[in-house]
């Protein structure tokens, strides 16, 4: 649960690609208005190489934000811009917890949080680097020498295991890293 804007985010469903699509078009449109077209290169960009949704999906998202209220055109442009309803749903979807932050999907979820993290108040932003954070702690705890998987695995795969496992520790410490920046801002505030 949090606050935004003094309204109680009780969201527990996970979010899903059509979130994701929603975090980076608001998220973008929210940096700057963007023209559909750019908008849809900044989805591609902002998600990288990991998951790229099609164009349509991403059009057909923006028709639906616009419906919503979400967005608006700019006067004499083809620009659109983000509206007091977008700015809130767009601190909502970066409230929504991630299913598997370590899969693959997950970690562009992750990758689309942290692009749009700074235009929230800090104490979400604390919470949604401590939930992350807490993520990778409860995989390395599943994955050192003592996991089932390391006694199948010959010599290679546990070079592989261990890649993995050292992957996650450098994520988990450039987490810690990013809380503790928060502490101190939210210290200051």
């Amino acid at each position: 649960m949090g606050f935004i804007e003094g309204r109680t985010i009780q969201n527990r469903r996970a979010m899903t690609a059509r979130d994701y699509i929603w975090l980076a078009v608001l998220g973008a449109v929210e940096r700057a208005p963007l023209s559909v077209d750019d908008a849809i290169q900044a989805v591609a960009a902002l998600t990288g190489p990991a998951w790229a949704p099609v164009s349509q999906l991403i059009f057909d998202a923006m028709d639906d934000m616009l419906a919503d209220g979400l967005l608006n055109p700019v006067e004499r442009s083809t620009r659109l811009a983000i509206t007091g309803d977008g700015r809130r749903r767009l601190h909502d979807l970066i409230a929504q917890p991630l299913t598997a932050p370590l899969s693959t999907f997950g970690q562009v979820g992750i990758r689309l949080k942290l692009a749009f993290l700074d235009l929230v108040p800090p104490a979400v932003r604390r919470r949604q680097i401590d939930a992350l954070l807490r993520s990778c702690d409860c995989e390395l705890s599943t994955r050192t020498s003592t996991c089932p998987a390391w006694a199948l695995n010959g010599a290679l795969g546990r070079v592989w295991l261990d890649h993995q496992v050292d992957a996650l520790e450098e994520t988990a410490e450039v987490l810690r890293r990013l809380a503790r920046a928060e502490g101190t801002a939210l210290s200051e505030d």
